[in-house]
């Protein structure tokens, strides 16, 4: 608030987040002012007054909306820059190069992953204690892996395959199914930066556009066939290109090798380390 002779000006909450909100609301109280001299200048000269005192509010309420305008197309810059800046700001994915490798993490003893794609698998062993040898006696296995999305944006990251907590009693068994699940979607592993799937886009795009170093499968198919119809139309025989399956194709088939009838489940008791 802010006091004059005359009024009390109230502002509130005035701020500017740039690119983004303006907000500005006013408002004014006079009391106790001095209205002896008004009154004695009668009620037609007072109206008038009173109507160039609101044309003076007017005018100023209109410079105060053209700037609002001109502060809309800043905002709009700004916030334009702003999107820029985040596609540039995104980091580059941290991956393991298509190498599996031992991690600390107790939901995934090990890991692969490129700049698309990520699995991770552990195996966990539930023991019951016996009293006769006071041991820990192993009863069962629980094979835990995930297929998902290696997106460096944030929030993203869809899972695409997986299985929870598969309970074997024997432990060969459990790792055999294990390094099944590794053989089956080892084909994403093969490149540093394999194609996109197009369902997956989003997840490697910065408002609209996808970051650099990345395709999206498909497209660059499409560009080939376009170049072989250039050549074509200049009189050079090219042979027709075979149709290359698609990752999501792959996946179609490696998730129908993931229906093994599964034990009854058991509750664990304690993960151990196990050479997988």
């Amino acid at each position: 608030m802010e006091e004059n002779k005359d009024y009390h000006a109230y502002r509130y909450g005035d701020h500017l987040t740039p690119g983004s909100e303006l907000k500005i609301e006013h408002s004014v109280v006079c009391e106790n002012v001095d209205i002896s001299t008004l009154i004695t200048m009668g009620t037609d000269s007072l109206e008038a007054m009173r109507q160039g005192s609101i044309d003076g509010e007017q005018k100023a309420y209109e410079i105060v909306v053209a700037a609002a305008k001109q502060w809309e197309q800043q905002a709009a810059a700004t916030q334009t820059i702003n999107r820029a800046l985040e596609y540039l700001r995104t980091p580059e994915i941290e991956h393991t190069g298509n190498q599996w490798k031992d991690t600390d993490n107790w939901r995934a003893d090990q890991k692969i992953s490129n700049r698309v794609y990520q699995m991770t698998c552990s195996i966990w062993e539930d023991t019951k204690y016996d009293r006769e040898t006071k041991q820990s006696i192993p009863v069962a296995w629980y094979v835990t892996w995930e297929v998902r999305i290696h997106s460096p944006k944030q929030g993203y990251g869809e899972k695409i395959a997986g299985q929870n907590q598969k309970r074997y009693t024997d432990k060969n068994a459990a790792i055999k199914y294990l390094d099944g699940r590794k053989k089956a979607y080892s084909h994403l592993f093969t490149e540093i930066s394999p194609p996109i799937p197009k369902e997956y886009e989003r997840h490697f795009m910065v408002h609209g556009t996808l970051l650099p170093g990345y395709t999206v499968e498909g497209l660059e198919q499409t560009k080939t066939e376009h170049a072989a119809a250039e050549v074509s139309e200049g009189g050079i025989f090219t042979p027709q290109n075979q149709e290359k399956p698609s990752v999501l194709g792959k996946l179609s088939v490696a998730k129908t090798q993931e229906k093994t009838p599964a034990a009854p489940g058991m509750a664990m008791k304690k993960k151990e380390d196990i050479q997988l």
